[in-house]
């Protein structure tokens, strides 16, 4: 791939900010976007929502989540009482799953001019005429806690060999009932790249009983680096190479 997904490519690709804006007439809070569990949890919650409202789906116990970085769409899925194993090969991802947000959040804010000890007036999340007193940074990082899965729960397996393929599909108690990648064919180089990124999927099912599902933005546009294309442009991509019953959800939970 082009992109090397570390840091600052996520940082780059999910945009999110700590804190929106200071009390009103108070300083603004420095405007930190980047990939950071906090910034990221709307999505999430919408992304989750949009899955289980999808008929069918009360019946998937097991699932394997690709490029599912951090696992913070596992974490929900959890939650909800499905088993799910994560495959990510980021660098990033595999050699920061047990470290804290923290770090990386005060180099954020310094590197915008401010002192991490010392910041402006914060915008009480709940109430935006009051003052937040508390430490932000238990609120910001999760209690420290960047994700409650493990190295066990987030494979670094690349999918190429049998090999592979069963060491993730093991990694589950029971039959996979489904395949979700996480913005997986938008992640490609092109579509030469996005044809294997599939073809992985695609090959780590056993029969045709396990569904296939490819989480897309669907905007059609975006970053040049990506290969972005609309949610029917998908479907019809994903149809071409022979692959017409694995599903393109977008965010906001449409499948086709």
């Amino acid at each position: 791939m082009a992109l090397p997904w570390d840091k600052t490519t996520f940082d780059e690709m999910y945009s999110g900010v700590l804190w929106a804006h200071g009390v009103r007439g108070s300083p603004k809070v420095p405007s930190v976007a980047g990939y950071y569990k906090f910034t990221q949890q709307n999505q999430t919650a919408s992304v989750v929502a949009g899955i289980l409202a999808q008929p069918g789906f009360a019946q998937v116990t097991d699932l394997i989540i690709l490029a599912g970085g951090f696992g913070w769409i596992a974490e929900a899925l959890i939650a909800n009482g499905v088993n799910v194993v994560v495959v990510d090969t980021s660098p990033y991802v595999q050699a920061n799953i047990g470290i804290s947000e923290e770090t990386e959040i005060r180099a954020a804010l310094t590197d915008r001019g401010f002192d991490p000890d010392n910041l402006p007036i914060l915008m009480d999340p709940n109430d935006p005429n009051a003052i937040f007193t508390g430490d932000p940074y238990p609120l910001w990082t999760n209690n420290g806690v960047r994700t409650s899965l493990t190295a066990s729960d987030i494979l670094n397996e690349n999918l190429q060999n049998n090999g592979s393929r069963k060491r993730v599909r093991d990694a589950l108690p029971g039959p996979v009932d489904a395949i979700l990648t996480e913005f997986l064919l938008e992640s490609s180089e092109n579509d030469i790249e996005a044809a294997e990124l599939a073809t992985l999927a695609e090959d780590l099912r056993q029969n045709p009983a396990q569904t296939v599902v490819h989480l897309v933005t669907g905007g059609g546009a975006g970053d040049p680096r990506l290969n972005f294309k609309t949610q029917a442009e998908w479907k019809s991509f994903l149809t071409g190479l022979g692959f017409g019953d694995h599903i393109v959800a977008t965010v906001g939970g449409v499948w086709i």
